[in-house]
C-alpha cells in the first residue's frame, strides 16, 4: 500500500474509474470492476480483498452513501480522507463532514 501516491495525484481524475480511482491508486493489484450503484454487486467484490472493521487506520477503504448512490474513499489520517469525482477531482477532505454518510470501513487483507 502506497498512500503517498494520493498526495502526488491530488487534482487528477480518471473517468473510467470514477470515485474508485483512489482505491486503484493505492491498491493497484485489485482487479478493475464495473462501477454499479448496487450494494449487492460491489460489497461481495470488496470483501474478496478487504474485510470490514470498526476502527480507522491509514489506507482503509471508506464507503459512503449519498442521495445519488455510493461513493468510495481512502482514509489518510487525522480525520482526513481522499476521494474524487468528476466535479472535484482527487482531493483531501475532512471525514467529520461526511460521518453521517459513512456506511462501511474496510481494510485490505494483504
Amino acid at each position: 500500500m502506497d498512500i503517498e501516491i494520493l498526495y502526488k495525484k491530488i487534482g487528477t481524475y480518471d473517468e473510467k474509474l470514477d470515485c474508485l480511482y483512489t482505491g486503484y491508486l493505492v491498491y493497484p493489484d485489485i482487479p478493475i470492476y464495473e462501477i454499479k450503484q448496487d450494494k449487492d454487486y460491489f460489497i461481495p467484490l470488496i470483501e474478496k480483498h478487504f474485510f470490514k472493521v470498526d476502527d480507522l487506520k491509514k489506507g482503509d477503504l471508506l464507503i459512503l452513501q449519498f442521495y445519488n448512490g455510493f461513493h468510495f474513499g481512502i482514509y489518510a489520517e487525522n480525520d482526513k480522507f481522499f476521494h474524487c469525482c468528476s466535479k472535484h477531482k482527487l482531493r483531501l477532505s475532512e471525514l467529520r463532514k461526511y460521518k453521517k454518510n459513512l456506511v462501511g470501513i474496510y481494510r485490505c487483507q494483504k
